[in-house]
């Protein structure tokens, strides 16, 4: 069995961050699992936003041939010399089932309810008669752009032009967001994935507001180094050639893992990245100390034939 996974990862590509519907996505995982494996996508990590909602459905979904690796992104900050940076933080292969990692997704869960029922009782206040019942039939429990989603939802329903315009109005100039409590402590975050038997790794590294000064990043990353990292995302959609050059330095010089991932969302309204083949195929990775380290130690899951 481990040799054909060996021959598996030769023969395809690895896409280690991608969204489904249960965050920011527009796919379910198992329409995700097949744009995938339709791009010859052979070891794939859903990362839905601080969640695992959409893991028993991408587990049951993937095709025979394609290895799939539990995975989730935490949105987490780091303070480094006194300047506080938003950040995000990979987690794979993890125990699901462990405690303290159930009760850092559930503690992002309730964060997220907060906001959005916040969100919702300010519409309440502020607009006339505004559909706050049928808004609630959303899911309000997961990670997205709520304003957004409440926009698409009075849109596909047909409610009167006056109301959706009220509310675009009003969340264009109460620009929503999660407030500044919902970030976890990137020292938390690594512990609890490690506790959990997983691996934590740098999300996008070149896709922050920071990213363009590059010393920013290298302090960043050399705090998260001293912390415990195990990896960083080296192959990214958003990363140039060189960047992708510099970035394995470091992880070389750290003795560090590297990961490949597309930070797949969407197709329409997108900059054209896919799956597996980032944008323009920039992406298109067939290894990574990453997946050779959990090909060697079988943190993977795939169908029994």
């Amino acid at each position: 069995m481990q040799l054909e996974v060996v021959i598996m990862l030769k023969n395809g590509f690895i896409d280690l961050h991608t969204h489904t519907n249960n965050s920011d996505g527009t796919f379910t995982p198992k329409q995700l699992t097949t744009m995938a494996h339709d791009n010859c996508v052979k070891i794939l990590a859903i990362t839905d936003h601080d969640s695992i909602s959409g893991l028993d459905e991408f587990r049951s979904s993937i095709p025979s041939n394609m290895i799939g690796v539990k995975g989730i992104e935490f949105s987490s900050y780091v303070i480094d010399n006194d300047e506080l940076f938003k950040i995000h933080m990979l987690g794979y292969c993890f125990d699901e089932h462990d405690t303290l990692f159930q009760g850092l997704v559930r503690e992002m869960k309730e964060k997220r309810v907060f906001y959005h029922s916040k969100l919702l009782n300010e519409i309440k206040e502020k607009i006339h008669n505004a559909p706050v019942e049928e808004i609630e039939k959303l899911n309000i429990n997961k990670y997205c752009w709520f304003d957004r989603e409440i926009i698409d939802y009075l849109e596909k329903s047909k409610y009167p032009h006056e109301i959706i315009s009220d509310i675009k109005l009003y969340c264009k100039m109460n620009r929503f967001g999660y407030g500044s409590d919902y970030d976890l402590n990137v020292m938390k975050v690594i512990d609890t994935i490690h506790l959990a038997g997983g691996y934590a790794v740098f999300a996008h590294p070149m896709a922050y507001k920071f990213s363009d000064d590059r010393e920013k990043v290298k302090s960043v990353i050399n705090k998260l180094i001293n912390m415990g990292i195990d990896g960083i995302e080296v192959h990214q959609s958003d990363c140039s050639s060189k960047d992708t050059i510099w970035l394995k330095e470091i992880v070389d010089n750290h003795n560090l893992l590297y990961s490949a991932g597309s930070d797949f969302h969407r197709i329409i309204d997108s900059d054209g990245r896919q799956v597996g083949l980032g944008i323009d195929n920039n992406l298109c990775v067939v290894e990574t100390t990453l997946t050779n380290e959990i090909v060697k130690t079988k943190k993977y899951f795939m169908k029994s034939k």
